[in-house]
């Protein structure tokens, strides 16, 4: 049986209620005690489908924001869409306003079928009934996917996600936005993270952003460190991964021997090495985990090695030529 409150225990509650509700900004630590254990008990994390990053991060939570930095054509919507591959039977909206919406359901079918998405659209233009039935079943496999291809401003941002949660009936699991300068939100991109993890805070999603840093950034092939992003909001974020190629840090050194008139000894055998290790990273991809937030996580700055196939699969690499062949 429940016990009622007497006359002086209810006008002691409502005296606090009503102290509360004149704060704006001041919550009690209860309250950080009520959505800690709300995030570690509602199962809602996200993983992104790298064993090594899931284990330090333990999954992206609701509020949290991951960001994915790279270079131009160097692998962030690759490692985005292996994350999505992951999660496909999740609830996700997927804002890409330079991507027409059919482009990525031929690269989520070429992840599925494990095929070319060259072989997969010529295919399909020759009208034949396995690519059709591909793509239909490409469509099974992300049941509750939805792609907003069209400019983000913070008001669509939040008019799209809210018309999706009408249509899956429930809230979201991820949102992932690619990529940051392309939201609408003034000229700073500092201003544009603001208003993507304001998005995120209010609504409680666990979201992934991309943001694609400057050539320069990049210059002599450098790796992806948590420096490299061109002050496009990494203190916004809780996790941050860097993506970038080695072959192109390979490709600057080389270049600079190339150009010098005399090399020693030691700089010839140094050429000789990198022109072994550049054909070993010919179709290779670095992901860092430079940034995380979660206690007790670590980082992993060495980064993970993956080969790139035609399909679009990300697989952990391993090197096939061995030195003994110099």
């Amino acid at each position: 049986m429940t016990e009622l409150l007497g006359p002086v225990e209810l006008e002691a509650g409502w005296v606090e209620a009503e102290r509360q509700a004149t704060f704006k900004h001041v919550r009690p630590l209860t309250d950080a005690r009520t959505r800690l254990v709300r995030e570690a008990q509602s199962g809602r994390r996200i993983e992104f489908g790298i064993p090594a990053i899931d284990h330090e991060t333990r999954g992206v939570s609701p509020g949290h924001l991951a960001m994915i930095t790279g270079y131009s054509h160097n692998g962030k919507t690759l490692v985005a869409l292996h994350a999505l591959y992951h999660n496909r039977t999740k609830r996700i909206a997927l804002f890409i306003p330079d991507e027409p919406a059919p482009l990525v359901l031929a690269k989520l079918a070429s992840l599925v079928f494990d095929v070319s998405a060259r072989l997969l659209e010529r295919k399909v233009a020759e009208g034949d009934r396995g690519a059709l039935r591909m793509l239909d079943e490409t469509l099974e496999e992300f049941p509750d996917l939805l792609i907003f291809d069209r400019p983000i401003t913070p008001k669509l941002l939040r008019e799209s996600y809210e018309e999706a949660c009408q249509h899956w009936g429930e809230e979201g699991d991820l949102v992932v936005v690619d990529y940051l300068d392309l939201v609408q939100a003034g000229d700073h991109l500092a201003n544009k993270a603001d208003a993507v993890k304001a998005f995120g805070t209010e609504y409680e999603v666990p979201l992934i952003l991309l943001h694609q840093t400057s050539r320069s950034s990049g210059a002599n092939g450098r790796p992806m460190r948590i420096d490299s992003g061109n002050q496009g909001g990494e203190v916004w974020a809780t996790y941050q991964l860097g993506v970038w190629r080695k072959r192109h840090a390979i490709q600057w050194e080389l270049a600079e021997m190339y150009h010098r008139q005399k090399l020693a000894d030691w700089e010839l055998t140094r050429m000789a090495e990198l022109q072994h290790d550049l054909v070993v990273h010919d179709r290779t991809i670095t992901v860092n985990l430079n940034k995380n937030k979660r206690p007790g996580g670590q980082l992993i700055e060495d980064g993970i090695d993956f080969e790139l196939a035609d399909t679009g699969h990300l697989t952990p690499f391993v090197n096939r030529y061995l030195r003994e062949v110099r």
